[in-house]
């Protein structure tokens, strides 16, 4: 069950904003807030649920991104989860640019907290409690690992281009750094597609994730590795009104017990129906990091 929760976790940090580049023309400005929300399952059962808050403003483009998360049902049972993550920043020409990430949860029973502040994509300071488990095969962290990078939530902040929807969009390596984790998400084969059910209706965009890790993990760790050779992860996004912005629209992570899915329920600039209630916040987390074996 642990296994499953790390891997809800990478799905939600594998694709949670995409942000469009200068130069499209749109007739309806993109929302100052939007709000979606999405459910959790596994081998079809539903497990959990998270609801994605984009805030956008001005002066500099900037942005905030809230996510909560937690796990029900069976699961719920077994595994305690729910938690918090923010990311701010603003948006340049090249994507996102954060200037902090936090993070407030519980894991086994147990808090986990992140507060990374950045500048032009270096690691400023960073408070990380509990830190990681000394091991023999924990892949150590370098000062190079701290710089160059995005936290988790801003990770798909990156232009568009010439034309909204491309598949082109797909081919790119980017640098991912959670506080613990160095490693680097890997898109490519991407499709156009279009969506004809659910809260969302309109084109959107297939994209297949690599998790590469690159320092902080257990080189040995057996979840380390499956999520390492994993070839079957996928995210769809899909514009929110205004067309400025992509966010998820499902994700799919297969494991081996069967396949993680996290699908949009609501698509809407109100709170959508399925997103964690304020009773939940205080339990413990989906981990909303990329999977390093602590």
């Amino acid at each position: 069950m642990a296994v499953l929760a790390l891997a809800a976790g990478l799905a939600l940090a594998a694709g949670l904003a995409l942000a469009a580049g200068p130069g499209h023309a749109r007739a309806e400005p993109a929302p100052q807030r939007f709000t979606a929300a999405y459910s959790l399952r596994f081998i079809g059962l539903p497990v959990g649920r998270a609801s994605l808050t984009l805030e956008q403003g001005s002066p500099g483009g900037r942005y905030g991104l809230d996510l909560s998360a937690s796990l029900q049902g069976l699961v719920g049972f077994f595994v305690d989860g729910a938690g918090t993550a923010k990311a701010s920043g603003h948006l340049g020409p090249a994507g996102a640019v954060p200037a902090r990430f936090d993070v407030e949860s519980r894991y086994a029973g147990k808090p986990i907290r992140v507060a990374m502040r950045l500048d032009r994509g270096s690691v400023r300071s960073l408070t990380l409690e509990p830190e990681p488990t000394p091991r023999p095969d924990r892949v150590p962290l370098a000062p190079r690992d701290r710089a160059g990078i995005v936290d988790p939530l801003s990770a798909l902040a990156l232009p568009v281009g010439a034309a909204p929807l491309d598949p082109s969009l797909c081919e790119r390596r980017i640098p991912v750094f959670d506080g613990a984790t160095r490693a680097d998400l890997v898109l490519s084969r991407g499709a156009l597609a279009t969506v004809s059910e659910g809260p969302y209706r309109g084109p959107a965009l297939d994209c297949r994730v690599r998790w590469v890790p690159i320092a902080g993990h257990r080189s040995n760790g057996p979840t380390v590795r499956r999520m390492a050779e994993n070839d079957a992860m996928r995210v769809r996004l899909a514009p929110v009104p205004g067309g400025a912005l992509l966010l998820p629209l499902s994700i799919g992570v297969a494991t081996g017990w069967g396949e993680v899915r996290i699908e949009a329920t609501g698509w809407g600039s109100e709170a959508a129906p399925g997103s964690p209630p304020a009773a939940e916040a205080g339990r413990a987390n989906v981990r909303v990091s990329l999977p390093s074996a602590r």
